[in-house]
């Protein structure tokens, strides 16, 4: 293996709840019922995903990028005030082994870039990462393939020869279409996910050893 492509929500901050709440206070404030429950189907999918299936349940006309749009503005405002968000436990230690080995690192997610940079910023990760990508940019995200098929191309490997660290279903299923080694973080804060493409689960982001990365 020759690279590796990071997903951010569920895997780099402990942040996949916050975004349900956030799409559930978006939808209140739409007058469109939704619960916890609701959300876990969309773990890992963009926010436009998220709410053009459920803009068909309001009762007065607002557009998907309205809602998307309102979201992402309170979710900024939470990401920019809280004190309560971190890196998740090991990624830090993670993320300096990788550059310590001169292995390349990309960070493909299906958040709005200026979500990413609020939190790469937030905690000082913007220079860990070669490439960063956001699905939101593309015409489809999670769990289309494009998304690290686009991410090892622009680091200047094929997908087979990237390792792509996971923890939800839809990301899973990206990064095994899309040809790469996926390791899933079984993350409990990210609810019940389908780990079971993946090549290889660990339940802490310190089980990945760098040297086992590159002799897979």
């Amino acid at each position: 293996m020759k690279a590796v492509i990071f997903d951010m929500d569920g895997v780099i901050i402990d942040s996949e709840s916050i975004h349900a709440d956030m799409k559930i206070r978006t939808l209140t404030h739409f007058g469109i019922p939704c619960s916890m429950e609701d959300c876990v189907a969309y773990v890992g999918r963009s926010a436009k995903a998220f709410f053009t299936d459920f803009a068909k349940f309001a009762t007065t006309p607002v557009s998907i990028q309205e809602m998307v749009d309102y979201k992402h503005r309170i979710y900024l405002e939470y990401i920019q005030e809280s004190n309560s968000i971190y890196p998740i436990d090991g990624v830090l230690d993670l993320l300096y082994q990788l550059h310590r080995e001169g292995i390349p690192v990309a960070l493909a997610s299906s958040a709005d870039r200026k979500v990413i940079n609020a939190v790469l910023t937030k905690f000082g990760l913007m220079d860990c990462f070669e490439y960063i990508l956001s699905g939101a940019e593309l015409p489809a995200s999670k769990p289309n393939p494009a998304i690290y098929q686009l991410t090892a191309k622009a680091l200047g490997f094929a997908p087979a020869d990237c390792v792509v660290i996971e923890d939800a279903t839809a990301g899973i299923m990206a990064a095994k279409d899309a040809g790469a080694y996926c390791i899933a973080y079984d993350n409990p804060n990210s609810g019940p996910q389908d780990l079971s493409r993946a090549d290889k689960i660990v339940s802490s982001l310190s089980d990945i050893v760098v040297s086992d990365i590159l002799q897979n």
